[in-house]
């Protein structure tokens, strides 16, 4: 029986992972060397035995994020496809509104967006759940950088195919439908999931308008224990935890996209 050869990885690959391992064990370094002056106190944040401490309460807010982060991705999706193919319609109204949308929304700050959507629009419309306000707030930001990421895909398709498929006796619809959008599908996955990986990073933001989301959890902790170290350091774990592997996700589709 043939024993299988493991080939050894390659250079690259270790210079990689040496790296990696030396930015960390810089940054534990640090930590440990400016760490709190009393000592680390990681049972009053966290508990021990009876003593539950913040955990559930951190579990919570994760949970608060992901539903967040997940629905502001559908709202972002949907608002930013409809807007993407506005701004490529032929009709220059539709058009422009869409580019009003996006220059509109992207030329101002996501914090003041949240403030206006809760104290302004929500208030007066009776709205006062903070979740809701701040998914659909946090989704429709996204949309508009959908939005360019759906404009881009369908342009970068070549113009001859669809002058192929309008000769054959296809309208325009039916060439978007059935030659364009199936190609630009392909190329909006890869930014699509990067925007998700934003949107859970932006969702820290939610906690301005009061949403008990991870970070807002975090503040509480701090405020009730003293201790910024043991709140914010494992805040910043579940950060990248989350994180980390969306961007490993992110980068193979990229690699897969650019294939032939």
């Amino acid at each position: 029986m043939a024993v299988p050869v493991v080939a050894p990885p390659s250079r690259d690959r270790v210079v990689r992972w040496a790296v990696t391992l030396g930015v960390l064990g810089a940054v534990a370094a640090f930590l440990l060397a400016t760490g709190p002056t009393d000592g680390w106190r990681w049972r009053r944040v966290w508990g021990d035995g009876d003593r539950v401490g913040w955990r559930d309460a951190f579990l919570a807010g994760l949970w608060v994020t992901l539903r967040a982060s997940a629905g502001a991705l559908v709202v972002a999706v949907v608002v930013g496809f409809a807007a993407g193919m506005a701004r490529l319609s032929p009709r220059a109204w539709l058009s422009q509104l869409a580019t009003v949308y996006v220059e509109l929304v992207r030329g101002t700050p996501l914090l003041v967006q949240l403030f206006v959507a809760m104290y302004c629009v929500g208030y007066s419309m009776g709205v006062d759940d903070r979740l809701l306000v701040g998914t659909v707030t946090l989704g429709v930001f996204a949309g508009a950088y959908v939005t360019e990421v759906v404009r881009a895909a369908v342009q970068s398709v070549d113009a001859a195919q669809t002058e192929a498929a309008l000769s054959q006796g296809m309208t325009r619809r039916q060439t978007m439908r059935h030659v364009v959008l199936p190609q630009a599908l392909r190329r909006m996955l890869p930014p699509l999931a990067g925007e998700f990986v934003s949107l859970v990073k932006d969702s820290s933001l939610l906690s301005a308008i009061g949403v008990l989301e991870l970070s807002k959890r975090a503040m509480e902790a701090q405020a009730d224990t003293y201790r910024t170290y043991e709140v914010y350091l494992p805040l910043a774990a579940l950060y990248l935890a989350i994180t980390f592997p969306l961007s490993r996700w992110v980068r193979r589709l990229e690699l897969r996209s650019a294939a032939p």
